[in-house]
Parts: structure tokens; C-alpha cells; sequence
């Protein structure tokens, strides 16, 4: 089974789209708070205005900080899913038997009985060139030589 998710792109969990949406509402709680303060309101107590502020905006920085783990964890997990998934598919391919190679006397060195199959190397996907196409004018005034 190959997993059709691309790592660097998974869905981003819901528990970290609410701390999200949280932190920037923390956010909008500290500007408006600071603005309050700052109003000279006579029902409005200016030392615990701009202390709300700056626990509205220490809260968003943890709701924002939480969030962003969370998306991280997301990629990880994704990244960590596909390798088992490439792994397996790879042992999967290998041809096993009941032979295995031996060690030497000095323990470093396997050593392949004469019998023992030996394994292949796993097959790999040819690397793709980016070819990227560039007009002949701006290549030229960039200074490159034109085939």
C-alpha cells in the first residue's frame, strides 16, 4: 500500500486550526485592551486594562506557538508514515530465504557462504532534472550562452 499524501502538504489538524483561531482572537482581545487603556474611560481601571493586554497577547504567543507544533507534528507524521510505507514495500521486494550471511572471526566483516543468495540492491527511481525554460532575450541579457 503507497500512501497518497504529499509531506509537504498534509491536513493541517483541527485542534490546531481552533489554537489558531484562538491565538488571533487573543490578539484582537490585546489590541483591544491596550486601546481601552489607553482611552482614559472613567469606568475603565488602566492598570488591569494593560495587564489583560499583556496576558491577551502571552496567550496568543502559546495558542500560536501550540498551533504551529501541531502542524509540524502533522508533516512528521506524514513524512514518518511514508517511510514505513517505502520501507515495507522495499523489504517486500527483497527475496528472503532460510540463508544468512555469517560473521567473521573478528566480528567486523560479514562473511556470504558460497550458497547464500545475494541481495540485490533495492531499485531506485531515476533523479528528474527541473528543466526550466527561459526565453532567448532574457537569457541573453542575463549573460547565458543560448544552444
Amino acid at each position: 500500500m503507497v500512501f497518497e499524501i504529499d509531506p509537504d502538504k498534509p491536513d493541517i489538524p483541527a485542534l490546531a486550526r481552533i489554537l489558531s483561531g484562538m491565538g488571533m482572537l487573543c490578539l484582537i482581545g490585546s489590541v483591544m485592551a491596550i486601546l481601552l487603556a489607553f482611552s482614559h474611560y472613567e469606568w475603565i481601571n488602566e492598570g488591569y486594562a494593560m495587564a489583560g493586554a499583556i496576558a491577551a497577547f502571552l496567550l496568543a504567543l502559546v495558542f500560536a506557538g501550540q498551533a504551529k507544533i501541531l502542524e509540524l507534528l502533522a508533516v512528521v507524521t506524514a513524512r514518518t508514515k511514508s517511510r514505513f510505507a517505502i520501507d515495507s514495500l522495499v523489504k517486500s521486494q527483497i527475496p528472503t530465504t532460510g540463508a544468512s550471511p555469517g560473521m567473521s572471526s573478528s566480528g567486523m566483516m560479514p562473511v556470504i557462504s558460497p550458497g547464500a543468495p545475494v541481495r540485490s540492491t533495492p531499485i531506485t527511481q531515476a533523479v528528474k532534472e527541473r528543466i526550466i525554460h527561459v526565453p532567448d532575450e532574457q537569457a541573453r541579457e542575463q549573460g547565458f550562452k543560448v544552444r
